[in-house]
């Protein structure tokens, strides 16, 4: 069964990078070139739409196409637009797990900047929200586990709930033991600028 599920991904992966393909297999990518010169017009044009959507497809690309991981993660620094359209947290995940060679403190805040905000949540979807944190803490890159974690906490301490409902919110992620991980706060070039068009 487990086999028959795995070649089903496959083959909904293969159908679905069709598409995209054209535009990839007609880029004449170059290595040794410096960021922007190293893919096509059309390819950069490509990625940016995949960038601005909820990372499902990039993720799907990047799986099959490996050679574009390192450019996507620098171009990710720059190129995160307007698009107001929230990252699929499974594709988020995938996206730092394939970036950590390439990361950049700009980069992971971007990555982390496109996930969906809680602060919208009511108090049930919140709570449903944190045991899906924990059925996946595992599962999900450390980055974006911590980030939840102090989300939820921020949230447990900034609305106005009765103490048993804090303790309901916060029983299933203080199951989960913090990694510590990469460090995208600290200062650096980028962090100065925090260029406006990446919040």
């Amino acid at each position: 069964m487990k086999s028959y599920q795995k070649r089903g991904r496959i083959a909904k992966g293969i159908s679905e990078i069709e598409q995209y393909r054209t535009i990839l297999e007609k880029d004449l990518f170059q290595n040794d070139e410096p960021h922007w010169r190293r893919i096509s017009k059309n390819t950069i044009t490509l990625f940016q739409v995949l960038i601005d959507r909820d990372l499902t497809d990039l993720i799907l690309v990047l799986e099959h196409y490996p050679r574009y991981r390192e450019w996507v993660c620098e171009h990710f620094r720059y190129a995160y637009s307007y698009s107001e359209q929230s990252a699929d947290i499974d594709a988020a995940s995938q996206l730092l797990f394939m970036g950590e060679p390439y990361f950049s403190k700009q980069f992971v805040r971007n990555v982390v900047r496109k996930l969906p905000t809680i602060s919208e949540y009511s108090l049930e979807e919140i709570e449903a929200f944190s045991h899906q944190v924990f059925e996946n803490h595992k599962r999900w890159h450390p980055i974006i586990v911590n980030h939840y974690c102090d989300a939820l906490h921020t949230y447990s301490q900034q609305q106005n709930l009765h103490p048993l409902q804090v303790i309901v919110l916060m029983a299933p992620i203080k199951k989960i033991v913090r990694k510590k991980t990469y460090d995208y706060e600290a200062e650096d070039r980028d962090a100065v600028l925090d260029i406006p068009y990446m919040h």
